[in-house]
């Protein structure tokens, strides 16, 4: 580990739960880098969107009123609904009128969209490129989830949270993360394998700590442990669901990780072709200008 790095020992109640997971430290002893447990709460307005559309006898004014508690978020939100993302014909001026348009499925993925933005702090290549990768793995999700019977708000939303565990190191240990995701790597085992050696955790175990830490879903700590572990028919559908779309990001331009190479398109969409047949997943071409067009909506 490098000397740089202080870590803290949690006791286990604190940690993420490790059953099947294949990182390959001690599951009562795992320590977290301490600058990681003081990164500042995920965004509180969001936190409250995610609690609040789990209700569904939700009032579409209670969700305005907590989104309008913080005007900058409820600006991002309105510049999101009214831009190239979903081409309205007239432009959207009031909060409450956006969210009667979107929805309530929408607005959390728009309200998590904008909390991850304000949580990468200041930008240079490196964070835009990891950001990119989370972007386009939630795109992908929103594009895959149409042919595999799920909510595309729903999956965008699992999917753009599904590598928070690397920003989050990003952010807190941005010299050691830095080295790490300048490296070439044979496979993604190796690069988690760098991360652990680095800071004793890696972003997957960080990010499902996190998730735990700030109270968000429990699914999401689920997605963030184990988006990179081998296929398991034991998988929860939004989990499966997230493993192929990280593949597909990667296959098709939106790496976050440098390998020697690449997964093709063709292996990342196997899991689907198996189940669903070769008509139904899209071409490569077709996804990947998809994605980069929606992409170029984020970029301000």
């Amino acid at each position: 580990m490098l000397s740089t790095v202080t870590a803290v020992r949690l006791p286990p109640a604190c940690l993420p739960g490790e059953t099947g997971s294949e990182i390959d430290l001690p599951t009562d002893v795992v320590s977290i880098p301490v600058r990681l447990c003081n990164l500042p709460p995920f965004s509180a307005i969001a936190s409250q969107v995610l609690a609040l559309t789990a209700d569904p006898d939700l009032d579409l004014k209670q969700i305005s009123r907590v989104i309008e508690g913080d005007p900058a978020f409820a600006a991002d939100i309105l510049f999101l609904a009214n831009s190239s993302l979903f081409g309205f014909p007239s432009r959207m001026r009031s909060l409450r009128h956006a969210i009667a348009l979107l929805g309530l499925d929408r607005v959390k993925a728009l309200g998590v969209t904008v909390a991850m933005r304000g949580f990468l702090g200041d930008r240079n290549p490196l964070v835009h490129r990891c950001w990119q990768h989370s972007v386009a793995c939630a795109l992908v999700c929103e594009e895959l989830a149409t042919i595999s019977d799920f909510s595309p708000d729903q999956a965008y939303t699992a999917g753009i949270m599904h590598d928070i565990g690397r920003l989050g190191l990003l952010r807190t240990y941005g010299k050691e993360m830095t080295l790490v995701l300048n490296t070439q790597y044979a496979n993604m085992r190796e690069a988690l394998r760098a991360e652990r050696e680095a800071l004793n955790a890696d972003h997957a175990l960080a990010g499902s700590w996190l998730v735990d830490n700030w109270s968000l879903p429990k699914d999401f700590a689920e997605i963030c442990e184990h988006h990179h572990d081998a296929p398991n028919a034991n998988d929860s559908a939004i989990l499966q669901l997230v493993k192929i779309a990280c593949q597909v990001a990667d296959a098709i331009g939106f790496p976050a990780v440098r390998r020697r190479q690449q997964p093709s398109y063709r292996e990342a969409t196997s899991p689907l072709v198996r189940r669903l047949g070769p008509k139904v997943v899209p071409r490569a071409e077709v996804l990947r200008a998809n994605v980069s067009a929606r992409l170029a909506a984020f970029e301000r």
